[in-house]
């Protein structure tokens, strides 16, 4: 009786250990990662949105800015371009004879030259332009004013959220204070103020998003806020200074690099971040605004590609 009882008692124990081997294993694979939640993460990412709008401001205001055409519609307006001359030369060799003959004629009688028609048409390119640029400006910051107050609503939506989980009062502070001065700034229209609340914005985020322990959002946010306030310096002709902000995100790539171990896609997109935070660096010497700003537009878009 006594050695029914133990083998009993043996295979009940055999069944129990297993048991919590299987909850454990169940466990493990169906753990879940710890990131940011999406309001968190579309702060972030209408952050980067305002900052990309204001370069386009920027831009127009400098006379660099070139709207991007949809591959689409590039391939029609080639496809009408060629079109049209086609219908023009086929005009001129019909009506040659015509325009020839009567060419004297009507510009001694309008009293004009080819000449006053180009200043005529060139001035009417540059109203144009004007024109353009002024509806251009306008859209980018009505998009501006748009995001920063989708930012405010998602921030008020997230806030118990992170308090709950471990947000301090002394942070969300810095956020909210930072993220106010953007918002005044945005409604000065004062575009330097912009990229430097801006960025300070993103930084004050980096606290919040390091609550969580698999988010590589904060590491990306620091290293945004890094390369804007070292083009911002470098506007300034403070490249020392510019140059030390690229190097002390090396700490950063580090913990990505850790992060992203088992992701080899990843790994290669961090390595060209790398490369191109060094590419910027170097070419500060060379004391042009647009080279560092193509250096800081690479860095941003592979920041951008290691989110997705």
């Amino acid at each position: 009786m006594k050695r029914v009882k133990l083998s009993i008692l043996f295979i009940a124990i055999l069944f129990t250990l297993s048991g919590c081997k299987i909850t454990k294993n169940q466990s493990a694979k169906f753990e879940k990662k710890d990131k940011a939640p999406n309001y968190l993460r579309d702060i972030s990412g209408e952050l980067q949105d305002t900052l990309k709008n204001i370069e386009k401001i920027e831009k127009i205001l400098d006379g660099t800015y070139v709207e991007e055409m949809p591959k689409e519609n590039k391939a029609k307006d080639q496809e009408s371009t060629g079109d049209k001359g086609k219908d023009q030369n086929q005009n001129q060799n019909s009506n040659g004879e015509e325009s020839g003959g009567k060419q004297g004629e009507s510009n001694n009688e309008g009293g004009s030259t080819k000449e006053d028609v180009s200043k005529e048409s060139t001035k009417n390119k540059e109203q144009e332009k004007k024109e353009k640029d002024k509806e251009e400006l306008l859209k980018n910051w009505q998009e501006i004013d748009k995001k920063i107050e989708d930012i405010h609503k998602n921030w008020n939506d997230y806030e118990p959220e992170g308090i709950k989980k471990g947000a301090t009062t002394e942070k969300t502070d810095s956020f909210r204070s930072s993220l106010n001065l953007l918002t005044k700034s945005v409604e000065e229209r004062n575009i330097r103020k912009v990229y430097n609340y801006g960025s300070q914005t993103m930084l004050n985020l980096v606290p919040i998003m390091s609550l969580y322990r698999d988010e590589v959002g904060g590491e990306i946010n620091k290293i945004k806020y890094a390369v804007y306030q070292a083009y911002i310096n470098s506007l300034e002709g403070k490249n020392t200074k510019a140059s030390d902000l690229l190097k002390s995100v090396e700490e950063d790539i580090d913990k990505m690099r850790l992060k992203f171990e088992k992701d080899d896609d990843k790994v290669k997109i961090l390595e060209k971040i790398n490369l191109s935070i060094e590419d910027m660096r170097k070419s500060l010497s060379q004391k042009s605004v647009k080279l560092i700003r193509i250096k800081k537009d690479i860095i941003i878009n592979n920041l951008e590609e290691i989110e997705k």
